[in-house]
């Protein structure tokens, strides 16, 4: 009999994380980041404690949405309409992963700051040809590629995948400096801006389908652009 209800117990709990991981798109983003960063500990020579403070880490925050979930789920069977004190237990739910977020953030950056300092990429160093010239010849490239897909796709009739050329010009500019200054710190910030950029214009724009088709044009062109350069 106990055996039966602690299984039952278990089938409950498996139902409550893919509740979560199926209607929160939070999770789903927290759960993919956790499996890379899961993936990157068991290439990279970690110590035991490093691998440990990683999976206490990625669990407090998966609690902490976890957490926050069931508080809107609460929340919304108390009340529909609007109400102001609804606001604030969803708004400090959400501030709690927020903090979760920030420190996995600064363990993960500690952690793996050691190992990821690769950003050294010396073909416009040794290659023959100069930096100036080759990061300008990235960025026409990649202005004239994305111009020439956003033309496509407009007289194929799919406005929604014309990528954005801000988004576009901005990842390559921000995956340029990431590969040239050769420092990890400072290529983050440079992403984290582009990142700030980008949340604009998905604030402004009524589809995300050209920002996010623009920022992986912008970075593959860059990326390309290095490597035969």
């Amino acid at each position: 009999m106990w055996l039966t209800k602690l299984l039952h117990s278990f089938r409950f709990a498996l139902e409550g994380l893919k509740y979560t991981l199926v209607t929160q798109r939070n999770m789903r983003i927290h759960f993919l980041t956790a499996l890379g960063v899961l993936l990157l500990s068991l290439y990279l020579p970690l110590s035991k404690i490093e691998v440990l403070l990683l999976f206490i880490t990625i669990v407090l925050v998966l609690v902490a949405e976890l957490f926050n979930t069931v508080v809107e789920a609460v929340v919304d069977m108390i009340t529909k309409d609007f109400h102001p004190l609804a606001k604030v237990a969803k708004d400090v739910a959400a501030g709690a992963v927020l903090l979760c977020a920030g420190l996995a953030v600064v363990v993960g950056v500690s952690i793996f700051y050691p190992y990821l300092d690769l950003l050294r990429f010396p073909y416009f160093e040794e290659g023959p040809v100069p930096p100036n010239i080759g990061m300008v010849a990235i960025l026409v490239s990649d202005f004239f590629l994305t111009l020439l897909l956003k033309s496509w796709f407009h007289r194929l009739g799919r406005p929604q995948w014309e990528p954005s050329m801000t988004t576009s010009i901005a990842f390559c500019i921000a995956t340029s400096v990431a590969l040239m200054i050769h420092h990890l710190i400072i290529a983050l910030l440079v992403y984290l801006l582009t990142a700030l950029l980008v949340g604009t214009r998905l604030r402004i724009k009524t589809r995300r389908s050209p920002v996010v088709i623009g920022s992986l044009l912008g970075t593959a062109v860059a990326l390309i652009g290095f490597v035969l350069l």
